[in-house]
């Protein structure tokens, strides 16, 4: 569970990620990306993302490049998980897609999609496991880690951010 953090850890924090994006070029998280398997033309959209500043009182924050680099950080920390949502993803829209079918078969390939995110979620949990595949009782528990780990990802970067535009307010 995610703790609330003071003020001053928060600008600590922002302060760390946006030293560790100043020390990190551009071009090696389009490399990172492309390393990724990410197709020439999203890695060059993420790329644009990761241009975006923004000025916040007398600094300048590259907020698109922490954001980047805290998706590469989720990702590398949770990959099953993320290749199963963005699987999970792909699939239930294919199946939405389909013409005069798609909207009847629409909840059907979102089942199918959560399932494979949550089988993706295990496969981090339990690397090693036999593949036994995703139990109905225990999917309310993967649903809430999921959602949990999500939403940690999400705070992170809004208390840093919070934090940097009340201390520039008050100043």
């Amino acid at each position: 569970m995610t703790t609330i953090i003071t003020k001053a850890q928060a600008e600590f924090e922002l302060a760390l990620m946006q030293a560790e994006s100043d020390s990190m070029a551009s071009s090696d998280l389009y490399i990172w990306l492309r390393e990724c398997g990410l197709s020439p033309e999203i890695a060059v959209r993420l790329k644009e993302l990761v241009n975006v500043t923004q000025r916040i009182g007398n600094k300048v924050v590259s907020i698109g490049k922490l954001i980047v680099m805290k998706l590469r950080e989720f990702i590398t920390a949770h990959k099953g998980l993320a290749i199963g949502t963005l699987m999970g993803v792909a699939i239930a829209s294919l199946v939405a897609a389909i013409p005069l079918l798609g909207s009847i078969l629409a909840p059907l390939g979102a089942l199918l999609g959560l399932t494979i995110a949550v089988s993706g979620h295990q496969s981090d949990k339990q690397p090693t496991e036999n593949g036994d595949g995703v139990s109905l009782l225990a999917l309310p528990q993967n649903l809430m880690e999921i959602a949990r780990t999500y939403f940690d990802l999400f705070i992170e970067m809004l208390q840093a951010v919070m934090a940097e535009l009340t201390s520039v307010k008050a100043s």
